[in-house]
């Protein structure tokens, strides 16, 4: 119910016939309790004043106000307050998502020894020699790097990243394009709510409606961030992205095997690398191995993936060496077959590296994020409207 207020005589003076009723928000004109409706006063041809004064002796009436005092809705106010505000709001939002942006990939136009810059990480298994070396990520790409693994399934080996040939990580590359389009959604918005030289043309007409959509599309992109550097639940640390994602063999030289599948991914803000050594799986069982297995000398490494088939290719498209080859095919004639292949996963091994650079990336982002939910709450409130989130 609306609040209003009846400025009205005070008893000394109730000879006056006429008040003035006066409301501070608009509504419709309030009903006047009985009491207030008739009031009285002594009859006006007894003038004495020892004359005892009767209730029902005279009553009047009181004219009530044809028309209520023109007042400015107050949610008016409050939407032109909070547009004023949130133009501030918006430019220190820019301002941050640009740092996030330099945490992701830093500013090194300037520096002539920008190719020797970078996140050098550790990339070693805890309590054992299986895998120890480091990588460089420059951007959203690994330039460099050196890899010793002591595998059970495979012989001793080093794996150098080729500087001329990085490997892209996938889910940092699609970070960068969100956050590129989340600084250019905030500069068009800006560019049209907030001109330095206002007029009819660049401002929208409603341009609380404007903003709360831009606001809209703006909170899924970072939404879609966040989960981009959460990646696959902790539960699960399978990411079947590496069945079509894993790192080209032309990325290593010496080329990786063709039998080990290298893929770098992300999760809880850390960089994440899985390893896995293939079997075709069309592959027949030599007769020492079947002879091994049957009395225990040899035994399957037991692994969440160990009896499954997938169909696997590196980001290239191609599963060299993945194929077993036709009894009849001349291999002088016949090309290799690089279609991707079914495999089995003997081996798997997953080593994370924690990027400062990332774990920071994804703090602000979460920040960002509640400040961006509260702005659209309040401007939702103001509109009278519903917050779709």
């Amino acid at each position: 119910m609306s609040d209003w207020v009846i400025v009205c005589p005070l008893p000394a003076s109730l000879h006056a016939r006429d008040f003035a009723v006066g409301f501070l928000k608009e509504a419709r004109e309030p009903v006047l309790p009985p009491l207030l409706e008739r009031l009285v006063e002594p009859p006006a041809q007894d003038t004495s004043r020892d004359a005892p004064f009767s209730d029902t002796d005279m009553e009047i009436n009181i004219p009530l106000p044809k028309r209520q005092l023109p007042l400015t809705p107050p949610k008016h106010r409050e939407l032109a307050w909070l547009l004023t505000e949130l133009g501030d709001d918006l430019r220190v939002l820019q301002t941050s998502l640009k740092h996030c942006y330099h945490l992701l990939r830093p500013d090194t136009s300037s520096d002539p020894n920008c190719s020797h810059k970078g996140n050098t990480l550790v990339v070693s298994t805890p309590r054992t020699e299986a895998v120890k070396g480091h990588i460089t990520r420059i951007g959203t790409r690994i330039a460099r790097g050196t890899i010793h693994l002591k595998l059970r399934t495979l012989p001793a080996q080093t794996l150098s990243i080729d500087p001329g040939h990085p490997i892209t990580i996938a889910p940092l590359d699609d970070l960068d394009v969100l956050l590129t389009r989340s600084i250019d959604l905030l500069d068009i918005t800006l560019t049209h709510a907030y001109p330095d030289e206002p007029n009819a043309a660049s401002t929208p007409p409603r341009v609380e409606a404007f903003l709360a959509a831009q606001l809209r599309v703006l909170a899924q992109a970072l939404s879609d961030a966040t989960a981009l550097l959460r990646g696959p639940p902790l539960l699960s640390d399978t990411d079947p992205l590496w069945t079509s994602r894993s790192s080209a063999l032309s990325h290593f030289h010496p080329p990786l095997p063709p039998t080990l599948s290298f893929y770098l991914g992300l999760q809880e803000s850390q960089l994440v690398l899985w390893l896995r050594t293939l079997e075709p799986a069309d592959q027949p069982v030599n007769l020492g191995m079947k002879f091994a297995l049957a009395l225990g000398t040899a035994r399957r490494i037991e692994h969440d993936e160990a009896e499954q088939v997938f169909t696997y290719c590196c980001e290239d498209g191609c599963a060299k060496g993945l194929h077993t080859p036709a009894p009849d095919a001349d291999p002088k004639t016949t090309p290799p077959d690089e279609s991707p292949a079914r495999v089995f996963v003997r081996e798997k091994l997953r080593v994370e590296s924690a990027d400062p650079n990332l774990l920071s990336l994804s703090a602000k982002l979460n920040a960002l994020s509640h400040s961006l939910l509260q702005t659209r709450r309040n401007l939702a409130a103001v509109m009278g409207e519903d917050l779709e989130e």
